[in-house]
């Protein structure tokens, strides 16, 4: 089977999924920009798989665009011609000109494609009007879609998608970065002593770290919390734990690849995702595979996959629910899991869920 993977950029915690479909089957992904600048991302090649950046013109986010999590990118004829030279064709979005036109192709020339939905009914800004409308046209369209937990699968069947065609998968994580390092970093570590959290994600408004502040302040005893991330809000948040006198209590670490975050995950106690809005939730997912606890906002994606684990604190993204979250996992604390959970999932198992849906896309 030739397979394309089709996304904007290259996401560096999507890589050990593409290694794994390349050993698999004829693999190439392919990607609208060579970078995005507000996550640090940047195209290199990779050894495990074949991979090229399409170069397609960036639009600016300005005026209603900015309102996106994601540039836009104006397609050509060379784009489509290179993404279609496939059987079936994986795309990761629908809310990107690139990936409509792509659709709309695909369907003229007869190319099965597979849509990676991670989006629940809770993360969704729009749920009518014409927005809505493409949605449910690309989804329903698709020769499959797959989707991460219960939330986006409720999501997409909500939206029309037939059962038959939804196959259920788990984000993957790199078990060597976020399993093995962290381990071996600590390893003969006392799990005892000041308990740290940490919040790992850019510094905007929808993460809500400023609550999380708030909450962190408002807790009795000898604790710390460490902040991974960097973005627009990050003076604002400098400034507000110096107002709450908890500047001392607190590490920006600014932006850290993953290997370092691996390393922070190393020395802290419980993970926390304040969002109050999240499509998925990666770093819940990887804080679990380090043997963390988890604090979860209840409106993230990963909340109804994590709801009711153990060392899982699901909340109402407020500061009250926060508070409340943060005093519960620390009080619950008796050392990191040894052992990775279950709903960690292994880059293998994703690709074989995905192969499984571009299958079901060629039959149709």
């Amino acid at each position: 089977m030739r397979l394309v993977w089709f996304d904007d950029e290259q996401a560096p915690y999507r890589e050990p999924v593409l290694v794994e479909l390349a050993a698999r089957c004829d693999f190439r992904a392919l990607f609208l920009f060579a970078d995005e600048p507000e996550r640090r991302m940047a195209y290199r090649p990779h050894p495990g798989y074949a991979s090229e950046v399409l170069g397609v013109r960036r639009l600016p986010r300005v005026g209603p665009l900015r309102a996106l999590d994601s540039y836009q990118g104006v397609p050509s004829r060379a784009m489509l011609r290179r993404v279609l030279e496939a059987d079936v064709v994986v795309v990761l979005t629908w809310a990107q000109l690139a990936v409509v036109a792509t659709v709309l192709a695909a369907r003229r020339r007869r190319v099965p494609y597979v849509v990676l939905s991670e989006s629940t009914l809770d993360s969704r800004r729009v749920a009518g009007g014409p927005v809505d409308r493409v949605r449910r046209w690309i989804l329903g369209g698709a020769g499959a879609v797959v989707v991460p937990g219960p939330a986006a699968r409720d999501a997409v069947l909500a939206d029309g998608v037939a059962p038959d065609r939804v196959v259920e998968t788990v984000n993957a994580v790199d078990h060597a970065v976020f399993a093995e390092r962290p381990r071996a970093l600590r390893a003969g570590r006392d799990a005892g002593g000041e308990h740290r959290f940490v919040v790992v994600g850019q510094l905007i408004a929808r993460k809500n770290v400023a609550a999380l502040l708030t909450a962190f302040a408002a807790l009795d005893g000898a604790l710390r919390l460490d902040v991974v991330g960097d973005g627009v809000e990050a003076g604002a948040l400098r400034a507000r734990a110096t107002e709450l006198g908890i500047a001392d209590r607190v590490t920006f670490h600014g932006f850290l690849d993953e290997r370092d975050v691996a390393a922070v995950l190393a020395e802290t106690h419980t993970l926390v995702l304040p969002s109050t809005e999240e499509v998925y939730g990666f770093t819940a997912v990887e804080a679990r595979t380090a043997g963390l606890q988890v604090v979860v906002s209840e409106v993230a994606g990963v909340a109804a996959s994590l709801t009711g684990a153990d060392g899982v604190w699901t909340v109402v993204p407020d500061v009250e629910g926060i508070r409340a979250g943060l005093e519960a996992a620390r009080r619950a604390w008796t050392g990191w899991r040894e052992t990775v959970p279950d709903d960690a999932g292994s880059p293998a198992r994703t690709a074989v869920d995905l192969l499984a849906a571009a299958e079901i896309a060629l039959r149709r």
